[in-house]
């Protein structure tokens, strides 16, 4: 397969939400806060919060919490709307309030790491409290993306990209430790 290059296709502006938007954007159905969580040493959903850190990731916690409270689904993406904050999420999860999901068919792994960064632009700006990333700012925000042949976003082409820069990734991180060893052996080592 040809390398594939950012420049191979043209790229067309799209709004993230909203009747055009590429994305069905909706609160949390969970939105527990953390002190009304069920937790246990044996929770293994994940408890998303507007943290930046650890993929958004604060605790895991179990399955079973308070019967109003609906866990979200899993292939996502979540932006939290004061620190606008941005992750893909794979498996389902519970969260804290204030998260809005993003949801499109189209949507895998590979796809998601194509958008998060060009998202994160976006998301700069925003800011905490009276200019945060509301629904309806989220709605009117546009991204750019690549387009196929009909002017629509190129899925594909960004899940195949993004495919070839993690082969790309694993290529040079095998390289580095092939040649470490090779040279470790060389000078009598390990």
């Amino acid at each position: 397969m040809n390398e594939l290059k950012l420049t191979d296709r043209a790229w067309k502006s799209f709004f993230i939400g909203g009747k055009q938007g590429l994305f069905e954007i909706k609160a949390t159905k969970s939105g527990i806060d953390k002190n009304k969580l069920k937790t246990s040493d044996t929770g293994t959903t994940p408890y998303i919060t507007r943290t930046d850190l650890d993929n958004g990731i604060n605790l895991f916690v179990p399955d079973e919490q308070m019967p109003k409270y609906k866990k979200d689904d899993g292939n996502v993406i979540t932006i939290g709307l004061d620190t606008q904050t941005v992750f893909y999420q794979k498996n389902a999860f519970w969260t804290g309030q204030n998260i809005q999901v993003l949801k499109n068919q189209n949507l895998n792994y590979w796809v998601a790491m194509f958008i998060i960064p060009l998202l994160k632009i976006q998301m700069k700006k925003f800011s905490w409290g009276s200019t945060g990333a509301t629904l309806g700012r989220l709605n009117r925000t546009r991204i750019m993306l690549p387009v196929n042949a009909d002017g629509q976003p190129d899925w594909q082409f960004m899940e195949d990209f993004m495919k070839q820069i993690e082969q790309d990734k694993i290529a040079t991180v095998l390289k580095y430790y092939n040649n470490s060893l090779s040279n470790n052996n060389l000078r009598g080592g390990g």
